[in-house]
């Protein structure tokens, strides 16, 4: 079954999901019976049109270079040519604007508006305008999905459908690699705030401007979206309560310390009510877990805590969520043999 996709977006993630497509057309023919064919790929300054199928080895051989590929349009919109393509499904996974999620949410409406199943990796929309996108799906019969936009490629939105025969009543979360890092940092050397972070932007664990992750934005964005898929709520970050970490100090955490537990920034979700914020917890929980690392704690009304836990940032790791959305669409659509 030949489906066809356009990409919007062409960054780390993009890029990762490009190399993931080439590397497994051969798997995905032989154990689903699907040939995804990437048609359209739409960069901020034009796009590489295809309608036939983009040669995904060529964009990779060519790398930074692909705008001197003969099928590359200058000022090519998605915006514009997302109602005049052949497509089945759209990748938005340009990054996130965290105050107005554009252009990723008018990407997203535009592909729902005709009926185009999406994928999404950019959690800004979902954050703002979660209940809108869902509605607007529903109202086009279109299916969206967006498991990279929370903890990469930890399934922790996909685990909804594996719990249906429970209730999902809480969550408890470390969801930004960045902070985790830095107060794991803090925790095991002793070393204040300031180098911490220094440290991580050094390694590429941070940006150089890492204010919403440090100030707890990042985390609060990606728990409404936890909160609003897995408990039924229907917030926005406007109504989650946030905390960074820069004011946490050396000297709280040795004090922790003395009493058995560390200081981790948690994201919470309980009792109607959202919060991002630096918390106690026991040395022994399992939630203590160093570097930068995700992990989500489920509280289930049936079975108690259902923990998952690994890496929740990455291009490959963001991509291999996208990779799961796109064969669960195929499947649910009849697509596979």
């Amino acid at each position: 079954m030949n489906i066809n996709i356009c990409l919007i977006g062409k960054g780390i993630v993009g890029t990762s999901l490009i190399q993931l497509l080439y590397q497994k057309k051969k798997f995905f023919e032989q154990k689903f019976n699907l040939n995804f064919i990437v048609n359209s790929i739409f960069e901020i300054d034009g796009a590489l049109i295809n309608e036939k199928g983009i040669n995904l080895k060529e964009v990779l051989d060519v790398g930074g270079d692909f705008r001197n590929l003969p099928y590359w349009r200058k000022d090519a919109k998605a915006i514009d040519l997302i109602s005049k393509l052949d497509i089945s499904i759209c990748i938005e996974a340009t990054p996130t604007n965290p105050k107005s999620g554009e252009p990723g949410l008018s990407h997203i409406i535009e592909a729902l508006n005709n009926g185009i199943d999406v994928i999404s990796s950019n959690k800004g929309p979902f954050y703002l305008e979660y209940n809108r996108i869902k509605n607007l799906a529903k109202q086009n019969n279109c299916y969206v999905k967006f498991e990279a936009t929370v903890a990469s490629c930890v399934p922790s939105l996909g685990i909804k459908e594996e719990l249906s025969g429970n209730e999902i009543i809480g969550i408890k979360a470390i969801l930004n690699g960045t902070s985790n890092f830095i107060l794991s940092r803090m925790t095991a050397e002793g070393v204040d705030f300031p180098l911490a972070l220094k440290e991580a932007q050094e390694l590429g664990y941070a940006e150089s401007d890492p204010t919403l992750d440090i100030d707890g934005y990042d985390a609060a964005g990606k728990l409404v979206i936890l909160a609003n898929e897995l408990l039924g709520w229907l917030k926005t970050i406007a109504d989650v309560k946030v905390e960074g970490i820069s004011k946490v100090t050396p000297h709280a955490i040795e004090l922790a310390k003395l009493d058995g537990y560390v200081i981790k920034h948690l994201a919470i979700a309980e009792n109607g009510e959202l919060l991002v914020e630096p918390r106690l917890i026991d040395k022994h929980s399992p939630l203590n877990i160093s570097g930068t690392l995700n992990i989500v704690e489920l509280e289930t009304k049936y079975a108690g805590p259902i923990i998952l836990m690994g890496r929740g940032a990455g291009g490959f790791e963001a991509a291999s969520a996208i990779i799961n959305d796109l064969i669960s669409i195929s499947i649910k659509r009849g697509y596979t043999a």
